[in-house]
């Protein structure tokens, strides 16, 4: 049987974005033990830290759940990668590092699908609370939050052209896209400090673990919850895991909180027997709480590209074949802890509407000083053998909903992953007039005279035809998956507004898995912001409660 003398008054599963400021936040109370759990290792890897080493990691097993989607009818059946973080930081230690708190007014949209306490002027004290952004305005912005976050420097020549030809095509220059002005171009800002990645390891669980009431247990990989009592009275009263073949177990006196991600947070459920009942009596789970929603409304954020062959400037296709230029690059880094190696290839992006009359941007646009014939293989880099870069386009809002499910009763397989991307035609149309508002980028004057030639798609693919084909053909996943454990108070919610799963005591969710949308190009501020709410959450709870 397990062992269930270890007695937390809170634990908290995965050590991702959430989850590592959950925890931190919650051990700064001395009063409460607090207990982290994550199934990687405290990865010391320098490759994690230094911002180029995603192009390392991303090939191989050492820091990430390497997992596939099903096939998807939308982009020509094809089975697309879904790396998740697997170690101390997770997600948040594999990603690109680009700071994008979201856009204001869909914060507000989750408010007015009934969740009180998450408009944007809600949420805006925790993304201050959580930054260091020394150039930012204190009105808006954080100066002595955990999180260091830098602007990419200096501006490169083929960044300054981007930007100059966004705004000669209208989409005009943004000091700030963070500052909740959210249209507009600017250099990205990014989770980084002195030119090192600085993700929620570094800000929240180095100083957690100088406390004696934190405990981090790494190689843990937690195969469900626990529960006690009966009927109406029944409760999360701890979690179960493996470590190293034995099996463990530790009770939590007052909460738990699942921060395993939009992947593995539904997983557990499942497991644990929280989900819809149908499913879960088909696989031979016992089931704890009928909850249809667990494990639906999967979203993710699709990325096409343009590629464009260039003139008279040095791109990343020169440089990494090169042992001198990757030596000039390193010199530069280890000098000024600047360029291009303080960031995993895009330097610049620019936030805009495929419709003028749209109330929110649909379309963000992401300069990468890189071009591919395979830009998304993965088990090793390919580049194009001459300068050459992309401008990738990310729809904000897709419309395709997907699910994770399980497989089976066994917590080692990998769930179902079915994302139905550009099943839905809106996704399709948005990406059709992105390719035209990128073309007519590219034209402008400021990019245009470093053109050789668009690669891809390529001049002679201008019908909505022929670019419907090479979207279905090409497009991938930007890796943002976020709502599969939905927040509000529907049929298909999974939590409430104070992210407690709805009709089980003693349990929360809190990680992207809550999301009802996504409410940025990037996921991992917003991810943060979450587990620093769900501290305040279980905190105030835990003052109000005996």
């Amino acid at each position: 049987m397990p062992d269930h003398d270890n007695a937390y008054d809170f634990i908290v599963v995965g050590a991702g974005s959430a989850g590592c400021a959950l925890a931190g936040r919650l051990s700064e109370n001395p009063q409460h033990r607090v207990l982290l759990l994550e199934a990687g290792i405290d990865d010391p890897w320098i490759w994690i830290r230094i911002p180029t080493g995603v192009a390392k990691i991303v090939v191989g097993e050492r820091a990430m759940w390497r997992f596939d989607t099903e096939p998807s009818p939308g982009v020509n059946g094809r089975a697309l990668f879904c790396p998740r973080g697997r170690c101390v930081g997770g997600t948040a230690n594999i990603n690109g590092m680009f700071w994008v708190r979201g856009d204001p007014a869909e914060y507000d949209n989750w408010a007015k699908l009934g969740n009180a306490g998450w408009s944007y002027a809600d949420v805006l004290p925790l993304f201050k609370r959580m930054e260091n952004y020394a150039q930012g305005d204190p009105a808006v912005r954080g100066h002595d939050g955990p999180l260091v976050i830098t602007e990419y420097g200096p501006r490169d020549p083929l960044s300054d052209a981007f930007l100059k030809a966004c705004a000669q095509a209208g989409i005009a220059e943004n000091p700030d896209t963070n500052s909740g002005h959210y249209l507009g171009g600017g250099l990205i800002q990014m989770s980084t400090r002195k030119g090192l990645r600085w993700s929620v390891r570094e800000a929240y669980v180095r100083p957690a673990q100088k406390r004696p009431n934190f405990r981090l247990v790494t190689r843990a990989q937690v195969t469900r919850l626990l529960f006690d009592g009966e009927g109406d009275q029944r409760r999360v009263c701890g979690v179960e895991w493996t470590q190293d073949g034995k099996r463990m177990s530790a009770r939590a006196v007052r909460e738990v909180a699942l921060c395993a991600g939009t992947i593995q947070s539904p997983q557990l459920l499942e497991l644990s027997g929280i989900g819809d009942r149908t499913r879960l009596e088909a696989l031979g789970i016992a089931v704890n709480r009928h909850l249809p929603g667990v494990g639906e409304n999967l979203r993710d954020h699709l990325q096409a590209r343009l590629m464009l062959e260039l003139k008279g400037i040095k791109t990343l296709n020169e440089i990494l074949p090169s042992t001198v230029e990757k030596m000039k690059m390193g010199l530069r880094w280890v000098l000024m802890r600047d360029g291009l190696m303080s960031v995993p290839g895009a330097t610049a992006h620019a936030y805009t509407k495929t419709d003028p009359a749209r109330a929110q941007p649909d379309l963000k646009l992401q300069l990468h000083h890189l071009s591919s014939p395979d830009e998304r293989n993965p088990k090793k880099l390919v580049l194009d053998p001459f300068p050459g870069c992309s401008i990738g386009m990310v729809h904000q809002q897709p419309h395709s909903r997907g699910s994770v499910h399980v497989r089976s009763a066994d917590p080692l397989k990998q769930p179902e992953i079915h994302t139905n991307y550009l099943t839905q035609d809106e996704d399709l149309q948005t990406f059709l007039k992105a390719m035209k508002i990128v073309r007519r980028v590219t034209q402008q004057p400021a990019l245009a005279q470093y053109v050789v030639r668009e690669l891809r798609p390529g001049p002679a693919i201008t019908s909505d035809a022929t670019l419907e084909d090479y979207l279905r053909a090409t497009i991938f996943p930007s890796y943002h998956p976020v709502g599969t454990c939905k927040m509000g108070s529907d049929a298909m919610a999974v939590v409430d507004a104070q992210l407690r799963v709805h009709g089980v005591a003693g349990l929360r969710v809190a990680d992207a898995a809550i999301m009802p949308t996504i409410p940025a190009s990037n996921t991992n501020a917003a991810a943060i912001m979450i587990g620093e709410k769900a501290a305040d959450l279980m905190l105030d709870a835990a003052r109000n409660t005996p």
